[in-house]
């Protein structure tokens, strides 16, 4: 048996490709957080887990914490209660 090519939609062409998916998550308030990933790069979007010790990230020379702070800052998403 071969290899098996998968190939799937990725960023944005992946809500092109499922257009109720953009409305689900614009429903949820997520639509604005996720297109914030566009031009991501791969690689860094991989290490970025794999270096996570649950209190720093290490990627190439940038070593910084990551914290409830840190990621409502970046996610705009509130610090306190559910959102």
């Amino acid at each position: 048996m071969g290899l098996l090519l998968r190939a799937e939609p990725e960023g944005p062409k992946f809500m092109e490709a499922y257009p109720q998916l953009k409305i689900i998550l614009r429903k949820a308030w997520w639509l604005q957080f996720t297109q914030k990933f566009r031009g991501h790069n791969k690689e860094v979007t991989k290490t970025f887990p794999r270096s996570f010790n649950g209190v720093e990230v290490e990627v190439g020379d940038l070593k910084f914490s990551v914290t409830e702070a840190s990621i409502a800052a970046t996610t705009e998403f509130p610090q306190e209660g559910e959102w």
